[in-house]
């Protein structure tokens, strides 16, 4: 089931990328620099659990935990120190990493976006051959969710470009603060809701039309943000950096 999931990851955000790729006016950039992001991005996956080790640890010391939150909010805490802070920063740091590595090279706000997408990219093919899927709804799920880190890059690498090109610090904490919200809440209402291992069937209940809810909504998130950069590559190639 994993060597499945990889190959599916592979061939759909595989062609979403090259899609993207061939989008770049003038011309596409060179091969190393589509390349090199997407195995800084698989690395993200490695440092991303040694984050999570270490906020755990750090928040363990200051004695902060959520055990006696109800479940929507301990679900959110969950959420957020074991997905959307640490993966998001993870991928963030491999961001600046190939900007530093290519600095010279990255001349426009739509190459930002192409090393957004080509980490969440790699990302996404580890994460997938790394969890397993313990029922049809959850292979359904990450299925019709399977470009979610590349569309959280987008919006990262998207906002971390404007920013250089309109001189409005306001859009590194666009970059950084909507990819780490809307993860959160997807996984506060799938992978991580206390909700749905409730013993009370109430409880389960609203956890079942949350997570699907969640699941629809990214699923239309993630399309609308890929048509929108389809939509305006050409305006973003033409912002091109002084």
């Amino acid at each position: 089931m994993a060597f499945i999931k990889l190959v599916l990851s592979v061939i759909v955000v595989g062609m979403l990328y090259i899609r993207m790729i061939r989008r770049e006016t003038p011309g596409p950039i060179s091969k190393a620099q589509a390349a090199v992001p997407v195995a800084l991005g698989i690395a993200s996956v490695f440092l991303s659990f040694a984050c999570v080790l270490g906020l755990a640890a750090f928040l363990g010391a200051l004695g902060l935990t959520a055990s006696a939150l109800p479940a929507i909010p301990r679900s959110i805490w969950a959420a957020f120190v074991l997905a959307g802070f640490p993966e998001e920063i993870t991928k963030l740091l491999m961001m600046l990493l190939t900007l530093c590595i290519f600095r010279k090279s990255v001349c426009n706000v739509y190459e930002y976006i192409l090393i957004g997408a080509a980490v969440g990219f790699g990302f996404t093919i580890f994460e997938e051959f790394v969890y397993a899927a313990a029922s049809i709804f959850d292979i359904v799920g990450r299925l019709v969710t399977i470009a979610g880190h590349m569309v959280f890059g987008v919006i990262m690498a998207k906002h971390l470009g404007l920013a250089r090109h309109d001189n409005k610090p306001a859009e590194y904490a666009k970059a950084i603060l909507i990819p780490i919200c809307i993860h959160t809440l997807y996984d506060a209402s799938t992978g991580t809701s206390y909700l749905l291992n409730s013993e009370g069937d109430a409880n389960m209940a609203i956890g079942i039309v949350l997570s699907i809810a969640a699941t629809a909504a990214l699923c239309v998130y993630q399309i609308r943000v890929l048509l929108s950069v389809k939509k305006d590559a050409e305006r973003y190639c033409g912002m091109r950096f002084e």
